[in-house]
């Protein structure tokens, strides 16, 4: 591409020093940026660890407040008091109380309204606050949560007041009677957060952010842009309620923004700096534009550098190019004159020696031509004579080496074909053990199959036998049912006349009228017990009409199997009979195949020997053809090197030729 030195020289140069600058520059500029982000971050960190303090120390001041009121022996006084004296309680401990209260929030502002509620439901507020009819405080959740927990402070979730439209937090605490621990009721307030946005929002948090506050909902108290609104949808804000605390990601209108947070361990709110990336990376942008403006200078001042010691190096090598393009000409008179010791001028020397030697050399080679010119024509003329002969002894030999290769190659295939003979009988034989094996298998399963057959038909019999026997039984048992049937009629008739003559007893003693009475009473009772006789003798009826009628089933399903007990008999039979005719046959069969294993045996036996003839023959011939093979090999190549050596006493001859008009080329005389 380039083709002058110097042009090389500077581009090689420049390039080399532009890369190297360029990479410190990178190096530098990736360093300090990452320096300036731990910096920023560290920064960052402090600064969210202030407006936390912050916020903690704020709230903390209104917890200690709650604290104090809790413990404030008035106030323990104004609701041990209403337990005994409601009115008393409220003329003369109340106003007690209620002036601390007054007092208090003159002196803060944030707070809107200070409050006890009783546990005998009374609620007082500083300032008083018209209530609805028939307000109960223990029903509120921030009383019920703090006599839950007693002793601790609560701080509720923030909720805008309707009034003010800002952001406040109820904190409270329950107040325990000393010595009993019973708890008297519950003291509160409730705190404005606008001072406390109004801190956070004049903290100075550097590099253009702004700082943000969070309630542990992700709904936002503190926020440039969106106050008031629940962000607990967005990505990196549920990342924020998910951990304690660290450093966020987000976008917004195309712009990235870092925003570092802590959790304010009181009321898991979250404060946090937001900053916009390009502004905390501002000054590292700066800085890397200094450097490339700075790398741009050093490339151009190192090309000025480069050029001109290029053009020191390139001038003198210049000059030689051009000398020794004319000694590629053949003009070895040149000389250079030597400037200076460095690499140059020992360049300039070596060259120098060079041209001499070179003129010397051609001076000896243009004696040793001639001599060289003659030795090669005789050598051709030998080499010559001496391939027509080993053509000849060629000729022979590759007839010879053919006829023996046939013979080798008719061997191999020979014995090939007896090995895969060989394969196939040995097959054969295993196959023929199998078929033996297979047999004696057959003849046994056979023989086991008769055994069990035999026992099966022992067994049908012995079924026929239980199968009469059951039925004898149930016929017996029809018998039976049919004379029990014949009792239970019996039983009913005898029931209907016990019946009919307590129904006679009832008239006559009706008729007797009083002293009839106590007869009566005995006819009806009896007449009650036929009733029940006849009853119990009617369902006893019907269950030995069941009785009967699954006793006939049971003699037709006796009958069905006892037919298919005669059928199963003769199905024994007949499976018998097979079974005697495939053990007749599977005897034959493993005679036939012993004898086809004793002639395969017998084949075998002769299978070795025709093998290790017809591989012995195999071995000769390829020995003769491997003889032959190097026999024409060696003529070949004896034929080949003496026609390598006439064509190169040819070569040679031309070469010297051509040598010696190419010597007549060079000057060497001045």
């Amino acid at each position: 591409m380039f083709k002058k030195l110097q042009t090389k020289l500077m581009v090689s140069i420049g390039i080399l020093v532009a890369v190297s600058l360029v990479t410190v520059s990178l190096f530098t500029y990736r360093q300090t940026s990452g320096e300036m982000q731990t910096n920023i971050e560290e920064q960052a960190t402090g600064v969210t660890g202030h407006l936390k303090k912050t916020t903690e120390m704020y709230l903390t001041l209104y917890g200690d407040t709650i604290e104090r009121y809790s413990n404030d022996s008035r106030v323990i006084s104004y609701l041990t008091t209403l337990e005994k004296n409601e009115k008393k309680g409220l003329d003369q401990k109340w106003p007690l109380v209620d002036q601390d209260y007054q007092s208090f929030l003159n002196l803060n502002k944030n707070v809107a309204v200070l409050y006890v509620g009783a546990a005998t439901k009374q609620f007082k507020t500083s300032p008083k606050i018209d209530l609805p009819p028939g307000f109960d405080p223990t029903s509120r959740p921030w009383y019920q949560n703090a006599v839950k927990q007693p002793g601790e402070i609560l701080w509720t979730d923030p909720y805008v007041d309707a009034s003010s439209g800002e952001y406040v937090v109820t904190v409270a605490k329950s107040v325990i009677q000393p010595g009993s621990g019973k708890v008297l009721g519950v003291v509160g307030l409730d705190l404005s957060l606008a001072g406390l946005s109004k801190m956070i929002n004049e903290t100075n948090v550097g590099y253009k952010g702004y700082p943000i506050l969070l309630d542990g909902k992700g709904i936002a108290l503190v926020h440039p842009s969106q106050p008031k609104k629940n962000l607990s949808k967005t990505g990196y804000v549920k990342k924020m309620l998910e951990r304690k605390g660290g450093l966020a990601h987000f976008t917004s209108n195309s712009s990235k923004f870092d925003l570092f947070y802590q959790t304010v361990d009181k009321t898991h709110w979250k404060i946090g700096v937001v900053y916009d990336q390009k502004v905390l990376m501002a000054g590292a942008a700066k800085q890397g534009k200094i450097m490339l403006f700075i790398t741009l200078l050093s490339v151009i001042a190192s090309l000025i550098v480069t050029y001109f010691l290029s053009r020191s190096i390139a001038k003198p090598i210049s000059e030689m190019r051009n000398k020794m393009g004319l000694v590629a000409e053949g003009n070895l008179t040149i000389k250079m004159q030597e400037k200076g010791r460095d690499e140059i001028a020992q360049l300039t020397m070596h060259f120098n020696k060079m041209v001499g030697d070179i003129r010397g050399l051609i001076s000896s080679v243009e004696t040793s031509i001639f001599q060289v010119t003659d030795s090669a024509s005789n050598l051709s003329a030998i080499a010559e004579e001496t391939i027509a002969t080993s053509d000849e002894v060629a000729t022979a030999v590759t007839e010879i080496a053919a006829g023996a290769m046939k013979q080798a190659e008719d061997a191999e295939e020979t014995n090939n074909r007896t090995l895969e003979l060989a394969h196939h009988i040995q097959q054969l034989n295993s196959e023929t053990d199998k078929m033996l094996g297979l047999s004696d298998r057959a003849f046994e399963a056979n023989e086991t199959g008769i055994s069990k057959i035999t026992l099966l038909d022992e067994k049908s019999e012995e079924t026929s036998n239980v199968l009469e026997s059951i039925g004898f039984v149930i016929l017996g048992l029809s018998e039976k049912v049919q004379e029990i049937e014949e009792v239970v009629q019996t039983i009913t008739d005898i029931s209907n006349q016990t019946n009919l003559l307590a129904l006679n007893a009832s008239i006559e003693a009706a008729r007797a009228g009083e002293s009839g009475k106590g007869f009566a009473v005995v006819a009806n009772e009896v007449r009650k017990l036929a009733e029940q006789s006849k009853n119990a003798t009617e369902r006893i009826r019907q269950t030995i009409e069941g009785i009967e009628t699954e006793t006939e089933r049971v003699v037709k399903e006796m009958e069905n199997t006892k037919n298919i007990s005669v059928e199963q008999k003769e199905s024994v039979k007949n499976t018998i009979e097979a079974f005697q005719l495939i053990s007749n046959t599977v005897l034959q069969i493993v005679d036939s195949i012993s004898g086809v294993r004793k002639e395969v045996e017998f084949v075998q036996s002769f299978k070795e020997e025709v093998v290790g003839s017809i591989q012995n023959i195999a071995a000769v011939a390829e020995q003769s053809a491997a003889a032959s093979e190097q026999v024409s090999a060696s003529t070949d190549e004896q034929v080949h090197a003496l026609g390598s050596v006439a064509q190169s006493a040819n070569e040679l001859n031309a070469a010297s030729s051509h040598l010696q008009d190419q010597i007549k080329h060079f000057n060497l005389e001045s």
